[in-house]
């Protein structure tokens, strides 16, 4: 018997945007029922043969007429991307949790909503990723690590065995984590950098071994007053 897809709308039309809609478009459990942006220069663009539409503000109306109940947020920057998770449980929709097919997935991972896999990444045993996380491209995450709230793991990043990753954080294309290490939320890994200790929270690092090269100062709305 043939599986059902289903629909699913694809919130962002840049770079980012046209890598997770390359991953729904290999798999088989999604059906992309379009692509919206906020950016007017975008409207009647296409993203690998799927249209975009401008969206306007009204998320729900949008999600009804092009018969979805799941969004996909295609959008790298970690707070922008928490601000429309929250927009897509406003308007009484489900966040999609995309896994490319070529990604490795033990059965013993337990993964949130709104989780973005993309392809080649590998995610060991015993970890967990919360919602709104991504993963990117080709990026190793062993077993037992804890990946927070709306975090971002760079393509190539290796994180080996009981990392955690704070709400937040980013970890940087290419930098490898030690075991037992926590990153801090709200701070920022660099690329290619090798963290040996802890990342105290607001933290940029970089280098090898890693040292604290400045302030990550953005911070979400809730978190300023």
């Amino acid at each position: 018997m043939e599986r059902t897809r289903k629909r699913v709308l694809v919130w962002g039309a840049g770079g980012h945007g046209k890598v997770v809609v390359d991953a729904i478009l290999c798999g088989e459990e999604w059906e992309i029922g379009g692509v919206i942006d906020e950016d007017r220069r975008k409207d009647g663009s296409e993203i690998l043969k799927v249209p975009v539409t401008l969206f306007e503000g009204d998320l729900s109306r949008m999600a009804q007429r092009l018969r979805c109940e799941y969004v996909a947020i295609a959008i790298g920057d970690n707070y922008t991307r928490s601000e429309k998770f929250e927009l897509i449980r406003s308007a009484g929709l489900a966040a999609a949790t995309v896994v490319h097919p070529s990604a490795h997935l033990s059965r013993f991972v337990k993964i949130g909503d709104g989780v973005i896999i993309l392809a080649g990444a590998t995610v060991n045993a015993g970890t967990v990723i919360e919602d709104n996380a991504c993963v990117n491209t080709a990026a190793s995450v062993d077993h037992d690590n804890y990946l927070e709230y709306s975090c971002h793991i760079f393509p190539n990043a290796t994180l080996t065995g009981s990392v955690h990753v704070g709400e937040f954080a980013y970890v940087g294309a290419g930098a490898v984590i030690k075991p037992n290490v926590t990153v801090q939320k709200y701070s920022y890994v660099g690329a290619g950098a090798v963290v040996l200790h802890d990342v105290p929270e607001g933290k940029i690092v970089c280098g090898v071994p890693a040292q604290v090269t400045g302030e990550q100062t953005r911070r979400m709305e809730m978190e300023k007053r």
